[in-house]
């Protein structure tokens, strides 16, 4: 018999603890026939315990898989375990970009903020969902560790729970707790978590972009940063300021040293005052070593981090993110350029939206000015008169406070259609801008 803890998670009855996993034919054999099957998100997802799955792919022929943001090539996409299983991503992420592009998996478009609603209303109905959890507490308690988003609503469905019992993974402050009678089976193995890759030189236009970035941050600003080279370099900038806050959706290992630093000390906050609030994180050992019962960080599952109510609330959240392109109207595109997809929409609209109407927020998206494509070696620009090629808007531009290229800032809050227009064709690269106005003036005659 279910019954729930203080969290609210399903769990049964405490004399029924999980079941040592032997071998995956026994799990298939409870299930369904075509079930669907949800793996915990990015920097957690169980590399062993996902192999054993891929080896039974063929008895789980027909399944839908539900994923999001793997950071290397998962095992369940490999050819083999391909021809059985339906994949389905809410975020391609660097492990699935390149089968999303070659029709091995679909996207699965919606914001962060979004993806729980899927799984509470039953509009998506979990079989089975595979987990990498911390080694249990003195209570009887593991963590979902570096990656909490949505699996608070898969629990609520009580589908059939498998997970990887790996003490590498932290046992993480806040809403990550789960009873041990919550799951169905388990596998003990011991593995580093993926990690971020060896930081590489960044590029000069990276580096001005993010020295333009910082320079709009300002002391008590909470703020939201994406994970990569680029939000690592903001972060690298922001060390000579004080009473920073951060409520973001994914934490990386630029974060540690702010937060121990005291820079980041989350002390202009209403809500969660003094701590540093995320949904998932990813980074190096050191950096998980850092997460582990740290009270000052806290993972809450994305229902709440993403929430509009919960953004609008927070003075001066400052949202920071990265997009591909934008046109001169200002809207953004953050998921692909000339028909290959790279993203998703994530947690682009709802930080952005949040920031913009919060008290004293602001919305900075940021952009290279433009790539030089590989097949032609020509110089293309990334700000544009109109997207083209069924670009997809992942952001309207009335959540965008100020836009950066390597050229400068824009701030945009206030300016008319015209003007806004002209001052990111300013951002643009300069053998663009010439024609970017001649563009703009054939638009308004």
């Amino acid at each position: 018999m279910r019954w729930a803890d203080s969290t609210g998670v399903p769990c049964r009855n405490g004399e029924n603890l999980p079941k040592e996993l032997s071998n995956f034919s026994e799990i298939v054999a409870r299930l369904g026939p075509s079930p669907t099957v949800v793996v915990q998100s990015a920097f957690a997802e169980p590399q062993t315990l996902l192999r054993h799955l891929t080896e039974a792919a063929p008895l789980l022929h027909g399944a839908r898989l539900y994923c999001l943001m793997p950071m290397v090539i998962p095992p369940y996409i490999h050819a083999d375990a391909a021809r059985h299983f339906e994949v389905v991503t809410f975020m391609p992420g660097a492990g699935l970009r390149r089968a999303v592009n070659d029709n091995q998996a679909q996207v699965e478009r919606c914001t962060f903020s979004a993806i729980p609603q899927l799984f509470s209303t039953g509009k998506i109905a979990v079989h089975l969902l595979v987990l990498q959890v911390s080694s249990p507490d003195d209570t009887g308690h593991v963590s979902l560790g570096v990656s909490v988003d949505y699996m608070t609503a898969v629990l609520v469905q009580k589908p059939l729970v498998v997970a990887q019992i790996n003490p590498h993974m932290p046992f993480t402050s806040g809403d990550t707790r789960l009873p041990l009678t919550a799951l169905d089976y388990v596998l003990h193995h011991e593995e580093n978590l993926v990690q971020t890759g060896s930081p590489t030189e960044a590029e000069a236009a990276d580096q001005a972009i993010a020295k333009h970035v910082a320079g709009l941050v300002e002391p008590g600003d909470v703020l939201q940063v994406g994970i990569g080279t680029l939000p690592d370099l903001v972060l690298g900038h922001l060390g000579h300021l004080y009473n920073l806050g951060a409520h973001t959706g994914i934490l990386s290992a630029g974060w540690q040293r702010l937060i121990e630093s005291g820079v980041v000390n989350n002390s202009t906050k209403k809500q969660f005052r003094g701590t540093t609030i995320a949904t998932m994180a990813g980074g190096d050992r050191p950096f998980y070593q850092f997460l582990h019962r740290n009270p000052l960080v806290e993972f809450y599952p994305c229902s709440l981090t993403h929430s509009l109510e919960t953004l609008v609330a927070i003075d001066r959240l400052c949202a920071i993110n990265s997009v591909l392109q934008m046109d001169v109207a200002g809207n953004c595109n953050a998921e692909g350029v000339a028909g290959r997809i790279i993203a998703a929409p994530g947690g682009l609209p709802d930080f952005a939206r949040g920031a913009s109407l919060a008290v004293r927020g602001k919305s900075i998206v940021a952009l290279r000015s433009s790539f030089v494509a590989r097949q032609t070696g020509k110089r293309v620009s990334n700000i544009v008169a109109d997207f083209y090629d069924k670009a997809p808007i992942s952001l309207s531009d009335k959540y965008v406070d100020f836009a950066v290229t390597e050229y400068g800032v824009a701030a945009l809050e206030g300016l008319s259609a015209n003007q806004r227009a002209k001052a990111l064709i300013a951002l643009a690269h300069p053998e663009h801008q010439q024609q970017l106005h001649q563009q703009l003036r054939r638009k308004t005659l």
